[in-house]
This record gives structure tokens, sequence and C-alpha cells, in this order.
């Protein structure tokens, strides 16, 4: 690397890759799983690892306070709201349909931690971030410093964990004695698989990388992946910044962000009975189904071996609870 933010060690790293073996079997395809939802516990999933470049900043800049935004039920925001108070922050919220949800799973720990929250409607969260940059000069006008998170920690700083993560992989793949032969990641804010591409240009990685986008589409992701590249180009010196054209599989954004089909929910079971790995019904569930689409189209061939990023996501599993007891088995 030619050069690295400054970082602050939040997340249990290295993450380990489990390799799945009855499925497998059952696929003729070698699956293997980087489980980044164990970055941590209630500290878990994908953003601890952009939350250590991210907070450092932060407190680089003597900020006091950290402002963010996500869904209500954002892994994001209870990371951020978690990582801010080990490190000494305050945390204010600004989250979309947060009046109307039930105080439960990451909502409940954001709470728990004393985040401060702003509820906010879809139409109202259209403004969002000129609504926390308004709430940060409120706050710089009462004498405090407050340092604005993007959605997801999606900039480029925050994508350099990605960057670390890849860097993470290769060491693996030499531990190992295995190579991947494609790497395959959801995509709900694009820092990570910007991060992961960057790192791979960086680094050397051969393997095809594929994100799976969860909301919108690969058109309105493509721009800000490259944006995001520009960035990582500041401490990457000479990084190629297009985005392939082929880096983005459309299709598995189901009935929209956060929203989950009998069938998505039915695979999250059987993946669980057959190998013990939870998914998330927001991202990597769907991410999982792009995997075993590409296995059963030929995209992925007889004997290959795939890495699948598990983000996280496990909280925002328990929301769905109450439309799961038919699909348990007896």
């Amino acid at each position: 690397m030619n050069s690295e933010p400054p970082r602050i060690e939040l997340a249990r790293l290295p993450t380990p890759i489990d390799h799945l073996q009855d499925l497998s079997r059952e696929l003729g395809v070698e699956i293997y799983v980087k489980r980044d939802d164990l970055t941590g516990a209630a500290l878990s999933g994908n953003k601890v690892r952009k939350l250590e470049y991210v907070l450092a900043r932060a407190l680089e800049e003597d900020a006091d306070t950290v402002i963010t935004c996500g869904g209500a039920q954002s892994n994001h925001c209870r990371a951020t709201a978690i990582a801010a108070r080990r490190v000494g922050l305050d945390i204010e919220l600004f989250l979309r349909g947060g009046h109307e949800s039930a105080v439960e799973a990451n909502l409940f720990l954001d709470l728990l931690v004393g985040a401060h929250i702003h509820a906010m409607t879809e139409a109202e969260y259209e403004d969002v971030g000129p609504a926390m940059a308004e709430r940060a000069e409120i706050l710089g006008s009462q004498g405090r410093q407050a340092y604005v998170v993007p959605e997801g920690a999606s900039d480029p700083i925050g994508s350099f964990g990605y960057v670390r993560c890849m860097k993470e992989i290769i060491d693996q793949q030499r531990a190992g004695d295995v190579t991947f032969d494609q790497l395959i990641v959801p995509v709900g804010s694009g820092g990570t698989v910007a991060g992961l591409l960057a790192g791979a240009r960086h680094l050397g990685f051969t393997g095809k990388i594929i994100g799976v986008p969860v909301c919108d589409d690969a058109a309105w992701f493509r721009p800000v992946i490259e944006t995001l590249l520009e960035g990582l180009a500041h401490y990457l010196v000479g990084l190629d910044a297009t985005v392939p054209d082929d880096l983005l599989l459309d299709g598995f954004v189901g009935n929209g962000y956060g929203q989950a089909t009998f069938d998505e929910l039915e695979r999250i079971r059987d993946l669980a009975v057959l190998t013990g790995l939870i998914l998330d019904p927001v991202y990597t569930n769907k991410a999982f189904g792009a995997l075993l689409a590409l296995v059963r189209d030929g995209t992925i061939a007889q004997g290959g071996r795939v890495l699948f990023i598990h983000t996280g996501g496990l909280f925002g599993l328990f929301p769905f609870g109450d439309r799961m007891p038919h699909l348990m088995v007896p």
C-alpha cells in the first residue's frame, strides 16, 4: 500500500474463512465464506472495518459527536452507535421510519447505548444529508464538534477497510493453499465492494469480484463506486478507478430493500439447517441467492472455488420472526 489513513482497532481480525463442505458436495462447487459477521458480537458486521478508519478521522478532528443515518433497522447505525460509545463519542442517528418501528433488534441496541434518534419519514429522508449537516451546525453553535458519517460509512476513508480486508483474503489464500475463482459480496451502499475492487487491483488478487445490489441497480451504483475508487486513489497512487461492466449483478433485489419473500426466508432456513450458517434477509441472503443462481446457470463452473463475503446483519433477522414459525423444521 502506498499510504493508509489513520486507523483504530475495533474489529476482531482477521476473520476466518469457513468451507461449507456439505453444501459444496451438494452443488459440485467449493463454497467458502469470509466470516465478517464475526468482527465482534454487538459490534459486528462489515461496517466495523470501515468504522476503524472513519472514527479515527473523527477523533483526529477532535469530534465529540458522530452523526449518521440509515433505516430503523440499520446495521450501520447500530455498529456506529456502539463503536462511537467505545471510543467516548456521543452519537446521533437519523433513522428512516424510526417513529413507526418496534423497539427491537438493531433499534433496541441503538437506544441501549443512548443514541439520540431523529426519526424521519420516507419523504423527509430524501433530504437526510442536509438535515445531518444542519444538525452539525447547530451542535457547532453550542460549542460542540460533530463529525458526519455517510450512510453505510461508504466514503473513501471507510472503504479503505475493505482494501485491508483484501490483503487479509490474499494472505489466507496463501496460508490455506487455495485460490478463489470468484468473490461474491452484497452491495448496499457501495463502500465494501469498492474497497475490495481497489484492494484486488492494488494487491494482485486474480479472482473475479461480483457485487450483488440489494437496493437500486447497477446503473445507480456504478458512478457511486467510481467516485469511491477515485477517492481511494489518493491513498493508492495509480489506482485504476474504472468500474468493470460485469462487476455488478442485477436481479436479486426481490420485493425491495429490507423486504423478504417467502422463498427468500425459506432459503435462510434451508442454509441454516444444512450448514449452521445464518444469513440476514436484507443483504447476505439476497447475495447468496445470486451465488446459487450463478451455480445453476453454469457461470460458476463445477469444481470452481467461490468466496462469499458474509457482511453480517444477524440482528436484522429478528424483526422477521413473526413470519418464520411456519418455516421451522418440526
